[in-house]
C-alpha cells in the first residue's frame, strides 16, 4: 500500500500550484492531505475510495477520462463543483448524484453508451453550458432541459433525442445558443432539428476559455 500511495503522488503531474493532473494509478485516502489544496483535477482511469473526492475542500474542476465504474457517486459530497466533465467510463450507466452537483456551471459528458436517463437538472440553478457528447443510449434529453437558466446546449456526434426534444430546446426560456457537431450523424437527422430549434450557433470552446469568458 505504501509503495501504491507513492506512485500516485509520483505520477502527480503539475500544471499550477492547484492544478493537477493524475493519470492509471490508485488513490487512497491518506493521499487527501498532498491533495488538500487542489482546486482543479483530472483524473485518467484513477481508482479511488468513496468520499476521498469530498474531502478536497477546494476541488472546483474535475475532469474524469476512461477507467471503469457502474455510477459517479464520487462526486457525491462535492460542494463546491463549478466544472465536471465524465469522459468514456466503460460501464457507466448511472448519472444519478448529478441532481445534487447544485453549484455547477458547466457539464461535460462523452462516450457514455451505457447511460439511458439523464437525472433531472431543476436543482442546478447555477448551470449554464451543457455538452453532450456519443450517447447513443439516451432515451432523451428532457430531464436535462428542467436546468431553469441553462443558456447553451452543445451535441456531439451521435446523440439520441426523443421525439419531444426539439420542441423542448425550442421552448426553453433561457437558451440563447444551440450547436449539433454532427460528424457521424445523417444530415437528414440533425439539420430540421437545428432549424426547429433556432437558436444562435453555440461556440466549440474548451472549458478553460468558456470559464474565462464567463467568470
Amino acid at each position: 500500500m505504501v509503495a501504491q500511495r507513492k506512485s500516485a503522488q509520483s505520477a502527480a503531474k503539475w500544471l499550477s500550484e492547484d492544478d493537477v493532473w493524475i493519470d492509471h494509478v490508485s488513490l487512497d485516502l491518506s493521499d487527501v492531505e498532498w491533495l488538500s489544496g487542489v482546486r482543479r483535477l483530472t483524473l485518467w482511469a484513477v481508482k479511488m475510495p468513496s468520499g476521498l473526492l469530498a474531502s478536497l475542500p477546494h476541488l472546483e474542476w474535475l475532469d474524469l477520462r476512461g477507467g471503469s465504474g457502474a455510477s459517479i457517486d464520487f462526486v457525491n459530497g462535492c460542494s463546491k463543483l463549478s466544472y465536471l466533465a465524465v469522459n468514456q467510463i466503460r460501464g457507466l450507466h448511472d448519472l444519478s448524484a448529478l441532481s445534487a452537483q447544485t453549484t455547477l456551471r458547466l457539464l461535460s459528458l462523452y462516450g457514455l453508451p451505457q447511460v439511458q436517463a439523464l437525472p433531472s437538472l431543476a436543482n442546478l440553478l447555477s448551470l449554464k453550458r451543457v455538452e453532450i457528447g456519443s450517447m447513443k443510449g439516451l432515451a432523451g434529453l428532457g430531464p436535462l432541459l428542467e436546468a431553469p437558466h441553462l443558456e447553451e446546449l452543445v451535441l456531439h456526434r451521435a446523440v439520441s433525442l426523443g421525439s419531444a426534444d426539439p420542441e423542448a430546446i425550442a421552448a426553453h426560456p433561457s437558451l440563447r445558443a444551440f450547436e449539433w457537431f454532427a460528424e457521424d450523424v445523417p444530415v437528414k437527422t440533425w439539420a430540421p432539428i437545428v432549424d426547429r430549434v433556432g437558436r444562435p450557433k453555440a461556440k466549440a470552446v474548451s472549458a478553460s476559455d468558456w470559464f474565462e469568458q464567463n467568470p
